[in-house]
């Protein structure tokens, strides 16, 4: 491939943080930005419609934050955010939990961490029955539990269990909400891939530790 700077300009020491697929700007009516400090945004996607190579602001950051996801939402979806300590709160993304905001605006607190942590993802809930959250250890555990054993809380909050995490085991490095029918690729940095059915790790309750998925060679890690 090429250098993404051929078609972006990059600030110095920026990098890319999410990649996003969208046909058109009208396919769905926000994005929603979560920083790794918790804070999320939501913003009407027409706002990005520029094609300007510089870019256009999407969220002012505080200092020593960084965005770490955005993902495309309807005014009914709810968002579930995870943490790296394996916590999560699950809320609504309607105008009254998460209002719009503009663009060049630093958004409010998804999520708040006890000492140590820091937030590792954000999900879109949608077909609930059906829906599992995935989640991938540094050392290549992985474990899935069903999304109605997340309940809609509050924004804001320190939020619930995902995983039970162990030093052993490591940190949570990927978490996804699935399907039954879905695959799941974990990249290690030296660029092996596992590739395994949803179905492959057998679901769980939230405070557990699940089972050996992917196993990083020595000196490799998963990202």
């Amino acid at each position: 491939g090429q250098h993404v700077a051929n078609l972006l300009a990059f600030q110095p020491d920026e990098q890319i943080a999410q990649v996003v697929y969208l046909r058109t700007y009208e396919d769905a009516p926000f994005l929603v930005l979560a920083t790794r400090d918790g804070l999320v945004k939501k913003t009407r996607l027409a706002e990005y419609d520029s094609n300007r190579a510089g870019g256009v602001i999407a969220i002012n950051l505080r200092e020593g934050d960084e965005l770490v996801a955005a993902r495309l939402v309807g005014g009914d979806d709810d968002l579930l955010l995870v943490s790296r300590k394996g916590m999560s709160v699950r809320f609504k993304a309607d105008d009254s939990a998460l209002r719009p905001m503009g663009r060049a605006t630093s958004g409010v607190t998804g999520m708040k961490f006890r000492e140590g942590d820091q937030l590792l993802s954000m999900d879109v809930v949608r077909d609930v029955d059906d829906a599992f959250v995935f989640v991938v250890t540094e050392g290549g555990y992985a474990k899935r539990t069903p999304v109605t054993q997340y309940r809609v809380q509050g924004r804001g909050g320190l939020g619930i269990k995902v995983a039970k995490i162990t030093d052993q085991r490591g940190d949570l490095v990927g978490a996804e909400i699935v399907g039954e029918d879905d695959e799941v690729l974990v990249v290690m940095e030296r660029g092996k891939v596992v590739r395994s059915s949803v179905t492959g790790v057998p679901a769980k309750g939230r405070d557990t530790m699940g089972v050996v998925f992917a196993k990083p060679d020595a000196g490799d890690r998963i990202i």
